[in-house]
């Protein structure tokens, strides 16, 4: 297995938000530090020391309350927790079977930068995944495939939390769904405990985190769900101040603010940027309602990021470029919150250079990162030189038919002045046709080299496959299919620099 990076600032693949976030020195460094510079840890690292020792405490006995049977690994870093380290975190909707490729590629990452934070600062640093349990979009969480099989959860009457959804009868649709699969050896030793995990899980909160501490066991990683009394609890100003819209307010201004500069606003803000979970449902709260007991509050997109980082340390949560985008809506309101905001740092993407990509990318004279950075109708044209040869060719074919035009009108006008415009537009309509014989020679050059074209739309499919990006398709499990193995540890050893990027990940037969 080979291992290799394409820096984010080298790829076309972040937004152009992303990438004014990573290279700093733009409008949203008023709001975000530039997140790949140690420098920027290390200030961070100082900003957390008003980190209170009470929350803290309240955090470690959720830890240690939510995560029973702690493995060695898991101790020691729950014992770092308690003796003052500080975090880095990820987080992810409760995807069945983990979804897409990169909800693993998150958690390594952050499992990654921690390493790497702990060298580089000399202190403690604890990866920490933060469950999504209280999201509501059951759709979403439902599907995952394997190569081109693809498994949905059916279950109509999905309401409220997916975190408090029961997994029994995911396990048995599972179950059948798994038997129609064909999977390898390093296939079935990945899914079986997600599958045993939702035959013995309650609900889909507690079998997402018995099979991502089953997977993870070893990294150091330690499992947090917000859904919690006391961490709730703990939350609880956030809640009261949101109720009287004082985060809502500064939220929306910063928002303004981002549009103005050319950006998006990522998430809509609401006035009332919480959810009440009475009833076993999940409505927005329309109105303040002060009476509401703190545990059946639910924070939006908008004011998770907020309730997060009220309860922990964070150096850096590790995100996508949708994620980050709505964090940054949120400068305004961390400032009022006297937390401060952790540095975005935008996860690494994964994508996969089979054989027959190398193969293709060899014959085309290109490499992967040209794709990444084009389309396939581009790469065609740059191929067959259509902005260089065709144009040269162009001109060549034109010179002859322009300079006798030119005799004809010369000829023309000197035996009738007044057709002087006639002869003007003569010309302009004849160089328009020639232009226009350029597009037509363009698709028979791709006809002559058919199978040129094809390995252009062959290395596109691989990396786009149906038009989107390899790693929002695949599974984690296609990724383990293809190579016969898990390549966990070799991915955080490939993560564990400053510098985010691709991760393409090449098998060595």
């Amino acid at each position: 297995m080979i291992l290799e990076s394409i820096l984010h600032e080298h790829s076309q693949v972040p937004s152009k938000v992303m990438k004014d976030l990573i290279a700093g020195g733009t409008f949203l460094e008023s709001i975000a530090k530039a997140p790949y510079h140690w420098e920027s840890f290390a200030d961070q690292a100082q900003a957390q020391q008003g980190y209170s020792s009470e929350t803290r405490e309240v955090v470690a006995n959720a830890f240690e309350r939510q995560n029973p049977n702690l493995s060695a690994c898991e101790k020691a870093s729950l014992q770092a927790f308690r003796d003052g380290a500080t975090t880095i975190t990820t987080g992810h909707q409760l995807m069945v079977c983990g979804g897409t490729v990169f909800f693993e590629a998150k958690v390594l990452g952050a499992v990654a930068l921690a390493r790497a934070a702990s060298k580089e600062l000399g202190k403690e640093v604890v990866p920490v995944f933060w469950m999504a349990s209280e999201d509501h979009d059951f759709e979403e969480i439902a599907s995952f495939r394997i190569g081109e099989h693809q498994f949905t959860w059916k279950q109509p009457d999905a309401k409220g939390p997916v975190g408090y959804l029961p997994t029994q009868d995911l396990a048995d649709q599972l179950s059948s769904w798994l038997e129609q699969v064909p999977l390898n050896e390093a296939q079935k030793k990945l899914v079986q405990p997600r599958l045993k995990a939702y035959r013995e899980g309650k609900n889909l909160a507690e079998a997402t985190r018995q099979w991502v501490r089953q997977w993870a066991e070893g990294l150091g990683l330690l499992v947090l769900d917000g859904q919690d009394m006391a961490l709730k609890g703990q939350a609880a100003p956030l809640w009261d101040a949101e109720m009287g819209g004082q985060y809502s307010t500064l939220i929306q201004a910063q928002t303004d603010a981002l549009v103005a500069q050319g950006y998006k606003a990522q998430v809509f803000p609401r006035e009332i940027n919480l959810f009440d979970l009475r009833d076993g449902d999940r409505q927005r709260f329309e109105q303040p309602d002060p009476e509401c007991p703190y545990f059946y509050v639910s924070p939006n997109a908008l004011m998770r990021p907020l309730y997060q980082e009220w309860l922990l340390p964070n150096l850096a949560y590790v995100g996508g470029g949708g994620e980050l985008a709505y964090w940054l809506q949120l400068g305004s309101a961390f400032e009022h919150s006297g937390r401060p905001m952790p540095l975005l740092y935008l996860r690494n993407s994964v994508l996969v250079q089979d054989s027959k990509l190398t193969k293709n990318l060899k014959k085309l004279g290109i490499t992967l990162s040209d794709v990444l950075a084009s389309n396939a109708e581009k790469l065609k044209g740059e191929l067959l030189g259509k902005n260089t040869v065709l144009q040269a060719e162009g001109e060549s074919f034109q010179a002859p038919l322009m300079e006798a035009i030119d005799q004809w009108n010369a000829s023309l006008v000197e035996r009738y002045p007044e057709l002087q415009p006639h002869a003007a537009a003569l010309k302009v309509k004849m160089e328009k046709l020639a232009q226009r014989t350029s597009e037509t020679r363009y698709r028979t050059q791709k006809r002559r080299h058919e199978e040129l074209m094809r390995s252009v739309e062959s290395a596109i499919h691989a990396v786009y496959p149906g038009g989107v990006f390899w790693e929002r398709r695949a599974s984690y499990a296609d990724l383990v299919g293809i190579l016969g193995q898990d390549p966990r540890d070799a991915m955080v050893e490939n993560m564990s620099t400053i510098k985010a990027g691709t991760i393409v990940i090449q098998p060595d037969f």
